[in-house]
């Protein structure tokens, strides 16, 4: 059973990788991937790294298409050789419709695995057409499988794959008068750290002054965004320590995080850590949402997007600077405004939980695998 899995994100990468594990384990799995070092890993057949090349914005979008499409080619080439039983496509936003047409081409089932954003921005025509290529959809919150579930009867959720590694208890009342760890995460995407690092450097150096002993992590999500990091910190900025991705031990030590939208900051609140949110759009991209297509969203956050209420402050757009951002990290501080903050997280953790005995990979692989035998 020779089974293509295809991965866009990073961290849909490492979810996709956990998910080929089962089906090997369990279902004898000859896994074909497209995807990052986490599917690159424990593939048989690994096509090549996309994850660099998926953005946010009309021009970055732009900038990746050949990559991606010279990846898509080289898969072409590979299935008229070898043949697989079936493909997964899990979070690979603004390419999935092209790769969902290569794949139809050959004949192959679908099963889609974390969709696209339409479920937010409620474009019911774009998650039509997902549905209609999908053999099978598998969503990983709870108002993405009510979306779909309406479209398809063939949609199932699990509960969301974070749950399966993290389950953090109540963290406990911190003072933070005096010193503070901060972790800075300002994306995964260079597209991102354009929006976003700026302001946070600016913001950290502002901290510093009001708590001299203030500490700041920087994580660094590729070895090849650090200069242009550094180029940002030298003028704005503190000393800060840069760090590749966390572990879940070094995610412990920080008291509050200043996060790109996504999913790490979903990640930060299973970890029970205090964090501020930023979720903006290049301004043509922004604009032509906006004014053009005019789509609305009361939030920008994924954790208060799932919760559909403020479960962490967020900052949008024009009030990403380094002001809101001090403002937003010096609310999070008190005892009163932690002990409010864990009330929340616990509401949305608990949302998120597996759904079975199991694992929410193992859960997923069991699906698919059924459908296969």
């Amino acid at each position: 059973m020779r089974i293509l899995i295809v991965a866009g994100e990073l961290s849909a990468d490492r979810f996709a990788a956990d998910i080929a594990m089962k089906l090997i384990q369990h279902h004898g799995a000859s896994i074909v991937a497209i995807g990052g070092p986490h599917l690159q890993g424990v593939s048989e057949t690994f096509i090549g790294d996309c994850t660099a090349h998926v953005s946010v914005g009309l021009g970055d979008r732009l900038k990746g298409i050949r990559p991606i499409f010279s990846l898509l080619d080289k898969l072409g080439t590979y299935l008229k050789k070898t043949p697989v039983n079936r493909a997964i496509i899990v979070d690979f936003p603004n390419f999935n419709f092209e790769i969902a047409r290569r794949l139809c081409g050959f004949q192959i089932p679908i099963d889609t695995v974390i969709t696209p954003n339409f479920w937010i921005w409620k474009d019911l025509k774009s998650a039509k057409r997902v549905v209609a290529y999908s053999n099978q959809i598998i969503t990983i919150f709870p108002p993405e499988f009510s979306w779909y579930k309406q479209l398809s009867p063939s949609t199932y959720y699990f509960g969301h794959p974070i749950s399966d590694r993290l389950r953090v208890a109540r963290r406990p009342i911190r003072d933070l008068s005096h010193s503070i760890t901060i972790g800075l995460f300002p994306g995964s995407r260079f597209s991102e750290l354009r929006l976003y690092l700026a302001p946070m450097v600016k913001a950290a150096a502002r901290i510093k002054k009001n708590w001299p002993e203030a500490q700041f992590i920087l994580t660094v999500a590729r070895p090849e965004f650090t200069p242009y990091i550094d180029a940002v910190i030298a003028p704005n900025g503190p000393a800060m320590t840069l760090s590749p991705p966390l572990s879940d031990t070094d995610m412990e030590k920080l008291d509050i995080a200043v996060c790109a939208t996504g999913t790490m900051s979903l990640e930060l609140v299973f970890h029970r850590i205090p964090t501020v949110v930023l979720g903006a759009l290049p301004r043509i991209t922004y604009w032509i949402a906006r004014f053009f297509l005019r789509l609305r969203l009361p939030f920008v956050g994924l954790p208060n997007i799932v919760a559909n209420s403020q479960v962490v402050p967020e900052l949008a757009q024009s009030a990403i600077t380094s002001d809101q951002i001090v403002n937003a990290v010096t609310g999070l501080t008190s005892p009163a405004d932690q002990s409010a903050i864990q009330d929340r997280y616990d509401m949305l953790t608990q949302q998120l939980a597996p759904t079975g005995t199991e694992s929410i990979s193992k859960q997923i692989a069991d699906q698919i695998g059924c459908q296969i035998r």
